[in-house]
């Protein structure tokens, strides 16, 4: 079953920006055939270097859904397809002609992913709504253990949580047509999945979670130390059995009766922190990170290397797993990028190709569904489609 799990499933992805060409990457790279619709002046992410990932194993048209010629298409290409994602600001699909009641009507065994930022009820349904916003209202940029201001988080967490919860609920919503033979509506939002995902570790523990952290954290057990070459490494003691051994390692199994250590909600948060951090910092400091990376890490302890960017995509580890894969981008050639993220067996996954180039399929998808060359000659003209020029 090598051609991919999803093979034999096509998605229409109407998704823009992250979280809606994410979830169709996502499902295109396990098999399904996946066609990114995109607007005349082209996705708002088109141009970043993140764009090349999301949209990658995709093909792509270009469709404007406000030219009659434009939305014929979409709702030829909708009564084809099984899934069908969409990201716009709730009741945006509806004054297209693609939101769900119509495409039920085309195809009832449709299974309909509708994305927003705040989901489709509620005062906020119609807001604007973006990563920053839903992750400020989310208390994602005040959870960080900063208790004077609020600490911004570069990671777009919302989207790429909510991409990766859509994902799963249109498999989910595949397996229920199997049984029932009718297709799913799907209502996920930036909003609900980073509360349900974040708001799990709201877990006080004598204000573990609520103290300010400074920049490495206030739990002397539980964080990332510098080393004598300057590189840091993060240890996590998080129970005694961790403790224990950490203290036989180091030579020190006096701390196992020392008060210094003792109350600690799973002996990360010690109530004398500042004094078990200014113990344990001139002793990391006796020996580069990776002579202390072999000697814990040998012995069991939960240690890792603190690194940037660079350092994770070249790391032993991320190769092994083959999580960094080289895409030939048109237009800027050889490129690293994330592998697939999960590993069926027998059924590894697949990427299909670059990220497609504005239009760069859309003559080839509208012959696929009966369009003369001179039906797509009026569309051009009429400018309800963009074709990408013909490869010499």
């Amino acid at each position: 079953m090598s051609e991919g799990v999803l093979n034999g499933i096509r998605v229409l992805d109407f998704g823009q920006y992250i979280a809606g060409p994410f979830a169709a990457m996502l499902l295109a790279e396990q098999g399904a055939d996946v066609i990114k619709v995109e607007r005349p002046n082209g996705d708002p992410m088109r141009g970043e270097d993140a764009f090349m990932v999301w949209n990658r194993s995709k093909k792509g048209i270009t469709l404007d859904l406000k030219k009659p010629g434009g939305l014929k298409i979409a709702l030829d290409l909708a009564k084809k397809s099984d899934v069908i994602i969409e990201n716009f600001k709730p009741g945006v699909a509806d004054k297209l002609g693609i939101g769900y009641d119509r495409i039920k009507e085309l195809n009832p065994r449709a299974v309909y992913c509708s994305i927003s930022a705040f989901g489709a009820k509620g005062p906020y349904a119609g807001w604007q709504g973006y990563e920053q916003i839903v992750s400020t209202a989310a208390t994602v940029y005040t959870e960080q253990g900063l208790a004077t201001h609020p600490l911004y988080v570069v990671l777009p967490l919302a989207s790429l949580y909510t991409a990766v919860d859509a994902a799963f609920d249109i498999v989910t919503g595949l397996c229920v047509r199997e049984t029932t033979g009718r297709g799913q509506k799907i209502e996920a939002s930036l909003f609900r999945s980073i509360l349900s995902t974040f708001r799990q570790f709201n877990v006080d523990f004598e204000g573990m979670f609520r103290a300010p952290w400074g920049p490495t954290g206030p739990m002397p057990l539980y964080r990332p130390y510098q080393c004598k070459d300057g590189k840091w490494l993060f240890t996590a003691l998080g129970n005694f059995k961790f403790f224990t051994q950490f203290a036989l390692e180091m030579g020190h199994d006096e701390w196992l009766t020392d008060p210094l250590f003792e109350g600690a909600p799973f002996l990360i948060f010690p109530p004398r922190n500042a004094q078990v951090m200014a113990l344990l910092k001139p002793i990391y400091k006796t020996k580069n990170r990776d002579e202390w990376l072999e000697q814990l890490g040998s012995q069991g302890l939960p240690v890792a290397p603190v690194q940037n960017i660079d350092d994770f995509m070249n790391y032993e580890q991320v190769i092994a797993n083959g999580m960094v894969q080289t895409v030939k981008e048109p237009k800027k050639g050889n490129v690293k990028e994330m592998g697939i993220p999960v590993d069926v067996t027998g059924c590894p996954g697949k990427i299909k190709g670059p990220s497609p180039q504005p239009g760069q399929h859309t003559r080839e998808v509208l012959k696929e569904l009966g369009y003369s060359a001179q039906d797509i000659k009026r569309l051009k003209q009429e400018q309800a489609i963009k074709v990408a020029p013909r490869r010499k």
